[in-house]
């Protein structure tokens, strides 16, 4: 690995040594004031959310929360990393083009059922007028019915068929976008963000279907011969992104969630290799020689990787990358926050703080079998509710962060809350519980002890929730019952009073 290394040093000091140019990563406030037409209360909606992304953050989107008060007016105001298109949702979901240090007048009618009537329902008044209105004359005119297509792209049997569905479906949609760009006289911004659309878009639907869809059959000797020459081809005509793609999310969003992915099931298939060491090849080899002409891919791509691992509290990546890293990500905007990043992880793993109400128990016996009768013994008499997790579980920390607290707090007296950590690295354990400050009871599970509480606790994935009655009957488990579901709470409180 070390020769590896030296060569990424070597075509990073000849390509990538330049510092990168920043004015298009300038972050900065926008507000949007707006009015709902014919807002009733009748709906029950009384807040809009608007995601948006920074692409150096390790959450999938920003939620900004803006409250509707009882004539359908609201404010809001937040931070953006630079000029991007976001999304909002009231009813159906809807494009914004915004701006950082830029204000804009948002008005839309809550009456209209049919999603092109709310859309162009839509109005933005300010500088950003004009590029808005193009946002929604594209979205309504929009070819793509994708109810109809993610429906015949499901029922698509093979490679073969999908290369050819996708194929069409985007030509159609390729040449809508160039006569768009044509015919309405479309600034560079949202030209910048119609191009990535149109380019990167059959690449990540191809690369869905080859990580979550495709398995080479006994007759095909490896991964890329099972999909096929055009399928292959089609996959390495990747556009060269630059910084003012960046306005468009998919390139450092859905993009590297699938293609890294992606590359290492071809090196795992093609050298005979587990998911570790294809990481490693990918990372240090083959992303150098196929992706240097594409520098601001492979940083996407890198990042991401970094971002992931110190998401999960591993350290262990950057670490044995850091050579490479310091060089790749030198004067660029990532620089600051990967180092910022790991000082924390690092801080957090080797000095993790657990809250005042948290307790790290061992079971009396080793016998997995005894764990379910001693949890329901140590509750006396109460509702249990026990969280299934793991430290790489994106999902579980999710509600563990956003809403975890609020459950314990409507419950901490009537409720016994038991988490049992499974499949995960211990030394990680600790430091999690430590992130998102989770009171209560804890165990950590063995590989061993895993198969068989995986039967008694009906755990098919991860995260899933138990409930047991005051009578120690396990009477609910899934995903479904989790903490930020409203009827998780109902159960609860039906069950304390019953």
């Amino acid at each position: 690995m070390k020769k590896y290394a030296l060569i990424l040093m070597g075509f990073i000091l000849l390509y990538s040594c330049k510092q990168e140019k920043k004015e298009f990563f300038k972050s900065g406030d926008v507000t949007i004031n707006g009015k709902i037409e014919n807002y009733s209360k009748k709906d029950s909606i009384y807040s809009i959310p608007f995601y948006t992304k920074d692409f150096l953050s390790t959450e999938l989107y920003q939620t900004n929360r803006a409250e509707i008060d009882a004539n359908g007016n609201f404010s809001i105001r937040f931070k953006i990393p630079h000029k991007q298109v976001i999304f909002f949702y009231y009813k159906e979901s809807a494009s914004l083009y915004i701006e950082p240090n830029q204000t804009m007048n948002l008005s839309f009618d809550a009456s209209l059922k049919e999603k092109k009537a709310f859309l162009n329902s839509i109005k933005v008044t300010g500088q950003l007028a004009k590029k808005n209105d193009l946002i929604q004359k594209y979205s309504i005119n929009d070819p793509i019915d994708y109810k109809k297509y993610y429906k015949s792209f499901q029922s698509k049997k093979n490679p073969n068929e999908v290369y050819h569905f996708i194929d069409s479906v985007y030509n159609i949609k390729g040449k809508f976008i160039d006569d768009f760009i044509k015919n309405n006289d479309v600034p560079k911004d949202l030209t910048d963000w119609l191009t990535i659309e149109k380019e990167i878009k059959p690449i990540t639907e191809l690369l869905q279907y080859a990580v979550f869809y495709f398995r080479p059959t006994s007759k095909e000797k490896t991964f890329e011969e099972g999909l096929g020459k055009k399928y292959i081809e089609r996959l390495s005509k990747m556009p060269e992104l630059k910084q003012e793609h960046f306005i468009n999310r998919e390139i450092y969003t859905v993009l590297p969630n699938y293609f890294a992915p992606y590359y290492k099931k071809v090196i795992q298939s093609k050298y005979n290799v587990d998911y570790k060491k294809s990481d490693s090849i990918f990372y240090q080899k083959k992303l150098v020689s196929k992706y240097i002409e594409n520098p601001a891919f492979a940083k996407i791509l890198f990042f991401d990787r970094i971002n992931s691992s110190l998401k999960n509290n591993d350290l262990t990546f950057y670490e044995k990358n850091k050579t490479i890293i310091d060089s790749l990500f030198k004067n660029t905007v990532y620089e600051k926050a990967i180092k910022e990043k790991y000082a924390f992880t690092k801080n957090l793993v080797e000095n993790p703080i657990l809250p005042e109400k948290t307790e790290l128990l061992q079971f009396s016996s080793n016998d997995a079998t005894t764990f379910l009768n001693e949890i329901i013994k140590n509750a006396k008499g109460k509702v249990i509710y026990i969280d299934n997790w793991a430290t790489w579980c994106g999902p579980c920390k999710k509600q563990f962060k956003d809403a975890t607290p609020k459950l314990k707090k409507e419950f901490s007296k009537e409720v016994e809350f038991i988490y049992l950590c499974h499949l995960s690295d211990k030394k990680l354990y600790k430091p999690t519980i430590a992130q998102y400050n989770v009171e209560g009871k804890h165990y950590f599970i063995t590989k061993e002890q895993n198969k068989i509480l995986k039967k008694a606790l009906n755990i098919t994935g991860y995260p899933t929730y138990n409930i047991i009655n005051k009578e120690g009957e396990l009477i609910h488990s899934g995903f479904e019952y989790r903490p930020s579901e409203s009827k998780t709470s109902k159960i609860l409180n039906d069950l304390i009073h019953k």
